[in-house]
């Protein structure tokens, strides 16, 4: 029953507990964010630089990035005022393209030292079919995934250093994941064996599924191999939001999807809460959150494989064999 209920509020969630109020002034706090420059990272991000943080945002588009500051630094985040001390800044890289993650990586370590929390916020749903990333993965396995699966092994070393100086449990790692997940493949939530699919043919929802399946996973794992370094490695649904998400849909299917959306703002909420919430703690390493910033528990199979088939272990080993050259 409390699954079912859990099911029910994801889509139709109750009124945040925790909002832009309840964070603390931000300044010389460090933050990354991949995919924010539209949605709910383009609102996450006029929270930090309304609340004085510095954000670096990793970005492919430097003119769209351009465009979206200007109209952040024209626009306080909900209770905030002007003038902001804050920082908003573009590391680019493509995460559909493996060879531009490093070069990125290397640019953000030359501006700071330390990142005080991070948030794999990219995503792709349910693209043109046939849509492939440049190394040939079905593109949001390759971005969602792959791709941050990459980026994180680069960034692990600091955000494990900017924890060594900073309070207990504050600097955090979040996957962004969806309720999709309840559609993934049985019994793991990864199709093992093809996680292209290109031996079966699919929908293209059912591929996202898989890959926020995939999300829920890493962050997971992330948690057990970091143990006891006073970070908390967290996924989360940020619920249903009207976002550019869509764009690929038929018109009839963006339009029966915004019956189901709320405003990317509420979206935001989920991270800051999995981001900041001073009631998560090292016995919520490894957690999943919910909107909008609540417990929650991804489906039965996927958390059972995480707890008795490894399934963590194996999708970090094949990922990580995969993309060793990147």
């Amino acid at each position: 029953m409390g699954l079912i209920w859990q099911t029910i509020t994801e889509v139709y969630p109750p009124s945040p507990k925790f909002t832009e109020k309840d964070l603390p002034d931000l300044k010389g706090k460090v933050y990354f964010i991949t995919g924010a420059t539209a949605g709910i990272g383009l609102e996450l991000l006029r929270i930090l630089f309304w609340k004085n943080a510095t954000v670096y945002v990793a970005a492919r588009n430097r003119e769209l990035f351009r465009e979206v500051t200007e109209k952040i630094m024209e626009t306080p985040a909900l209770g905030t005022k002007a003038p902001s001390m804050g920082r908003m800044e573009l590391i680019f890289m493509d995460l559909a393209d493996l060879p531009s993650i490093k070069p990125g990586v290397e640019e953000l370590l030359s501006k700071t030292n330390r990142l005080d929390a991070v948030w794999y916020n990219a995503g792709v749903m349910m693209p043109p079919e046939g849509s492939k990333t440049i190394q040939g993965y079905e593109l949001q396995w390759g971005v969602n995934v792959v791709g941050h699966f990459v980026l994180n092994r680069y960034l692990t070393p600091t955000i494990i250093e900017s924890a060594k100086d900073a309070p207990a449990d504050s600097v955090r790692v979040m996957w962004v994941a969806s309720d999709a997940n309840n559609f993934a493949p049985s019994p793991d939530g990864i199709n093992w064996d093809d996680v292209n699919f290109e031996k079966s043919e699919v929908s293209s929802f059912f591929k996202y599924a898989q890959s926020k399946a995939g999300d829920i996973i890493l962050g997971h794992e992330m948690a057990k191999r970091i143990q006891g370094t006073g970070v908390l490695s967290l996924s989360l649904n940020p619920g249903h939001l009207k976002s550019n998400l869509f764009r690929s849909m038929s018109a009839l299917r963006q339009r029966v999807s915004s019956l189901f959306s709320f405003d990317p703002r509420l979206g935001a909420l989920t991270e800051i809460f999995a981001g900041f919430s001073p009631s998560l703690n090292a016995s919520h390493n490894g957690g999943y959150f919910v909107p909008w910033g609540r417990f929650g528990l991804p489906r039965g199979d996927i958390r059972q494989g995480l707890e008795t088939r490894d399934t963590g272990k194996r999708l970090w080993a094949m990922l990580e064999t995969e993309t060793e050259m990147y």
